[in-house]
């Protein structure tokens, strides 16, 4: 008597789900920071500001800031999970920076909208922006031998994170959106293509 016994890889659908679910949130992250950086870059370029009092062009530069810096957060963590562990403590320390850093910066700008009034908390907006980038700096050192993403978007995305969202300047938030799209599509592309 001969029985047939079915082998199922009950191993890799729980990690395909994992990796989907963290892919799902990174895109949507990418998606939301995209709208945030759209609507800072946007009102950069065509907006006029007025040092006196909070106008449409200073709501909109500021209220970005929600959008942008979930969105950004979002494909920040979303990356260091689809890694997997495998961009080490480095990978973790920079997520974190970058998370406090993020929510220290959204908190502030979005207080500004509430007052409309630029508020100033010390050094705290220079310091946490340039936080984003140390946090960015870490999680790419992490990544570096992971191969999720090509070398240079690794080396690209941390200062221009950093001139292109919080400290942007000019045109620069648009250059960082067409970035964060083409990381998108780079990055669904090979976690689809390692999940086969």
């Amino acid at each position: 008597m001969t029985s047939t016994t079915r082998t199922t890889s009950t191993t890799s659908t729980p990690r395909a789900r994992t990796d989907d679910y963290w892919l799902r949130l990174t895109l949507t992250g990418i998606g939301l920071a995209i709208v945030g950086l759209l609507m800072m870059g946007l009102a950069m370029l065509f907006g006029t500001f007025h040092d006196d009092d909070f106008h449409a062009t200073d709501y909109v530069l500021t209220s970005a800031a929600l959008p942008q810096g979930v969105g950004l957060f979002l494909a920040t963590l979303g990356f260091h999970r689809l890694q997997r562990g495998r961009d080490g403590r480095l990978g973790t320390v920079g997520v974190w920076v970058y998370g406090l850093c993020m929510a220290e910066l959204v908190v502030q700008c979005m207080a500004s909208v509430v007052v409309a009034s630029e508020l100033i908390w010390g050094p705290l907006y220079p310091l946490c922006a340039f936080g984003l980038m140390v946090g960015l700096v870490l999680l790419a050192a992490g990544s570096w031998r992971v191969g999720l993403l090509p070398k240079w978007m690794l080396g690209v995305w941390p200062p221009l994170g950093l001139i292109g969202s919080f400290l942007g300047i000019g045109p620069i938030p648009l250059v960082f959106a067409a970035f964060l799209a083409l990381l998108a599509v780079l990055l669904r592309q090979r976690v689809r293509s390692s999940a086969l």
